[in-house]
C-alpha cells in the first residue's frame, strides 16, 4: 500500500474537486469515485511482493478445542485393566499451515488415547472467506460452524470460498490431526533370534560381592577369595533361601557408595517376597553398615508377591523391575502377568502402564529371566521356549526403531 498513495489520494481529491464544480456534468462524479475505489483496492498488499485482492482467501489459523482422552491402566491387583477419561487442551498444540501444498497438521502429536472423532475447531480465514467441510464419503459440503464437532480421526478436506456470492473458486486444504499411536512412555517389544545372555553388555556389579549360603548373608571384598558374614537387623530366618537376586545402584548424593537390594523368597513368609537393603561405602575408613529388612504387610501396602523364579533388575534411579512365575504358598497370582515396578528402592511394588510384558509372551515358559543392559534396553530370556524378547522404552528411544511392535 505504500507504493501508490499518491495515485489513490489524487484520484479521490480530483473527484472531490469535480463534485464542487457545478459546471461539470453530474454523472461524472460517481464514475470517478468508482475508478478511485478500484485503484485504491488494487493498492492493498499483504507484503512487499504479493498483491492481495478482496476476492482472495485462505485459512489463516486452525485451533483445536478440548478433546477427550481415554487411558487404560492396571488396577491395584496388577491384573485387571481399568479405563478412565480425562481431557486434553487442544489449543496447546500448534497447527502448521502449509499454503503451498495445502496441508494443515500438528507437528507435536496429541497424547495416546486422545479421541479425535468429535472435535470442536476454530478456523480463521483471510478476507472473510467461508469454510466448508467435505464429507468423508461423498462430495457433500457442510458449512463450517465453531459449535459443530468434526470427525478428525481421518484426514479431512476443508474448502474456503471467497466471500463474494456465486464464486466457484475455492482453496482446499487437507487437515490431519496426529495422535500418538502408542503411550508416550511405554515399552515396545520385538522378538529376537540368536541372542545369548553372554552377548549382552550388562552393567558392572558392586565392588563387593554378596551371596546367601547356609542361612547366612556373606560378603567378599576380594572377588570371592574369602567370605565374611554380614550384620542383619532382623532374624536370619527372613533371609531368602530361593530365587535370590542382588540389585546394585549407585547413590548420586554420595561418592563411592552403592545401594544394594536383596530380593528372594523365604520360608518365613508365605505370601510376600523377602527384601533387604544396605548402603555399601568404599571410601577409606568407611564403616560397613548392616543389612535392613523391608517389612512386608502392615504399613507397606504393596509388598512384592512371593512368586516362583523371581527375576529382579535395576532400570533407573526411579525404577527397579521384577517379574515372576506363579505365586507360591499363600500368594495367588498367575505366572508372568505383570512387571512389578518399585519407585522407592524396593519397598513397594506396583505394575503400571509404562512397563508391560509383551502380549505375545509365552506364559508357559519354565522361567523368564529379566535383564537390563547398559543402553537401558530390556531383555526377556524365556527358558523352555525359543523366545527372546527385546524391549525399549520409547522415551529413551531416539531412533524410533519400527521393529519394536507394541
Amino acid at each position: 500500500m505504500a507504493k501508490c498513495p499518491f495515485i489513490c489520494g489524487n484520484l479521490l481529491t480530483f473527484a472531490s474537486i469535480i463534485q464542487i464544480r457545478k459546471r461539470m456534468k453530474r454523472n461524472i462524479v460517481p464514475f470517478l469515485l468508482m475508478v478511485a475505489t478500484l485503484v485504491f483496492a488494487s493498492c492493498l498488499k499483504s507484503n512487499d511482493t504479493e498483491t492481495t485482492y478482496y476476492s482472495d482467501t485462505a485459512i489463516s489459523s486452525f485451533t483445536l478445542g478440548t478433546l477427550n482422552r481415554y487411558v487404560t491402566t492396571k488396577a491395584k491387583d496388577g491384573v485387571t485393566d481399568s479405563t478412565y477419561k480425562t481431557t486434553v487442551a487442544g489449543s496447546k498444540y500448534e497447527f502448521y499451515i502449509d499454503h503451498l501444498n495445502r496441508k494443515i497438521y500438528n507437528i507435536d502429536s496429541l497424547p495416546y488415547g486422545t479421541d479425535a472423532s468429535r472435535v470442536l475447531v476454530t478456523i480463521t480465514t483471510k478476507n472473510s472467506g467461508q469454510a466448508f467441510i467435505k464429507s468423508l464419503t461423498d462430495e457433500t459440503l457442510t458449512i463450517y460452524s465453531s459449535s459443530d464437532s468434526l470427525d478428525l480421526s481421518h484426514p479431512r478436506e476443508i474448502r474456503v470460498y471467497p466471500f463474494s456470492n456465486g464464486s466457484k473458486d475455492y482453496r482446499a486444504y487437507e487437515v490431519t490431526v496426529n495422535v500418538h499411536r502408542q503411550p508416550t512412555d511405554s515399552v515396545y517389544w520385538a522378538l529376537e533370534k540368536g541372542v545369548k545372555v553372554e552377548s549382552l553388555d550388562l552393567p558392572a556389579a558392586s565392588v563387593n560381592q554378596y551371596k546367601v549360603e547356609n542361612g547366612q548373608l556373606l560378603m567378599s571384598a576380594d572377588k570371592g577369595a574369602t567370605w565374611t558374614a554380614e550384620k542383619l537387623d532382623t532374624d536370619a530366618s527372613y533371609l531368602p533361601n530361593d530365587n535370590v537376586n542382588f540389585v546394585y545402584k549407585g547413590v548420586r548424593t554420595a561418592d563411592l557408595t552403592d545401594y544394594i537390594l536383596l530380593v528372594g523368597t523365604s520360608d518365613a513368609d508365605k505370601k510376600y517376597a523377602s527384601c533387604w537393603f544396605k548402603y555399601d561405602e568404599y571410601a577409606a575408613g568407611a564403616v560397613s553398615s548392616g543389612w535392613s529388612y523391608i517389612t512386608a504387610g502392615g504399613s507397606n501396602l504393596y509388598p512384592l508377591p512371593k512368586m516362583k523364579n523371581l527375576s529382579v533388575a535395576y532400570y533407573s534411579d526411579h525404577d527397579i523391575l521384577a517379574i515372576g512365575g506363579a505365586g507360591m504358598d499363600d500368594c495367588k497370582v498367575d505366572a508372568y502377568e505383570a512387571i512389578y515396578v518399585s519407585h522407592d528402592n524396593g519397598i513397594s511394588w506396583i505394575p503400571n502402564d509404562v512397563f508391560r510384558l509383551p502380549k505375545g509372551l509365552n506364559k508357559k515358559a519354565t522361567n523368564v529371566k529379566l535383564l537390563v543392559d547398559t543402553k537401558k534396553e530390556l531383555w526377556l530370556f524365556c527358558e523352555g521356549t525359543d523366545e527372546v524378547w527385546h524391549g525399549r522404552l520409547n522415551r529413551d528411544d531416539k531412533t524410533a526403531n519400527k521393529r519394536f511392535l507394541e
